[in-house]
């Protein structure tokens, strides 16, 4: 009864968590695949699989014009031995046209048994992001007549990166909400006109459930719902199937009007490698672009040779 009643409060106090916020918005994660790589947006995901592990990732979106937002993500994470804590290293290279970010993050988390099957774990995200805006790189006139707010770079701004995050999860299911950057990064370079929102405070509110028996085809819906204050708030709805022992796919729709479809094969039981794919349905953007694609390739590493490890769900 306990349990049940503590599951009710975290789901309650997650959703008033997000909708209290009276205008909340847009910036979407930065993997496609977030629903089976959590760390990327919740730094309590970190050591959740009970193994070590490297994720490198490249995203390139709206290919077919240039300039489009290109990232790149990899991230090394593992388990503490004999503790209930976790650490990891992240760095996420993020280039727009000519302006770069480049992210560089130190993770931690620690996780509480609530019950026999249940667990609470809480984690927080600490470092640096590097801004950098070429700006005399801009054509801004076909005569190249020179425009005096891109006279100067916007070279060499450090500024600060913290996060905290939660998930309440067992076998089956997972309750996760989190804020990867609660600092907002807002600075005036030295000329004229120029300033920058490097990066915003967004919230994320996640859960799924897994249907089936272990060895068996299993399926897994999953939500998340994502807002920044002064912004539409936004949903996602994921289907995912799991094919035993090595294949998964599925769909995800989006409330911004665009749709993913997604594969993950396993090539061994420590190596696997994922696709998505997303195109937009009702923007006219669709005419001018051939959709955002991802590539992601795990490797889990047992290096405290442990017999048994979390089924990665998600």
């Amino acid at each position: 009864m306990i349990c049940k009643l503590l599951n009710r409060l975290v789901l309650l106090i997650a959703f008033a968590t997000v909708f209290v916020q009276y205008a909340v918005g847009q910036e979407y994660p930065i993997s496609l695949l977030y629903f089976n790589n959590m760390q990327t947006i919740n730094p309590a995901y970190v050591g959740i699989w009970d193994r070590a592990g490297l994720l490198v990732s490249t995203k390139t979106n709206w290919v077919g014009i240039n300039g489009a937002p290109i990232s790149q993500y990899i991230n090394y994470s593992t388990p503490i031995r004999e503790q209930k804590s976790a650490v990891g290293l992240s760095i996420q290279r993020l280039n727009i046209g000519q302006e770069k970010q480049l992210f560089m993050t130190g993770e931690y988390s620690y996780r509480l048994r609530m019950s026999k099957n249940n667990y609470l774990q809480m984690g927080f995200r600490a470092g640096i992001v590097n801004y950098d805006n070429n700006l005399k790189d801009y054509q801004p006139y076909p005569d190249d007549i020179p425009d005096p707010n891109t006279a100067i770079d916007v070279q060499m701004h450090n500024m600060s990166v913290f996060g905290i995050g939660a998930v309440y999860f067992s076998e089956n299911y997972y309750v996760s909400l989190s804020i990867p950057q609660i600092i907002s990064n807002t600075f005036k370079a030295n000329q004229p006109n120029f300033m920058s929102s490097a990066t915003y405070r967004t919230i994320y509110l996640s859960g799924g459930y897994v249907f089936g028996s272990p060895g068996r085809v299993r399926f897994r819906p999953n939500l998340l719902l994502a807002g920044t204050k002064g912004e539409p708030a936004y949903a996602d709805v994921a289907a995912i199937v799991y094919l035993p022992p090595v294949l998964q796919f599925g769909i995800n729709l989006r409330s911004t009007g665009l749709v993913c479809f997604f594969t993950q094969y396993n090539l061994t039981d420590r190596i696997r490698l994922s696709y998505a794919f997303d195109y937009s349905v009702s923007s006219d953007i669709r005419k001018f672009q051939l959709g955002t694609h991802e590539i992601l390739v795990g490797y889990d590493f047992n290096i405290y040779k442990r017999k048994t490890s979390r089924a990665n769900y998600f």
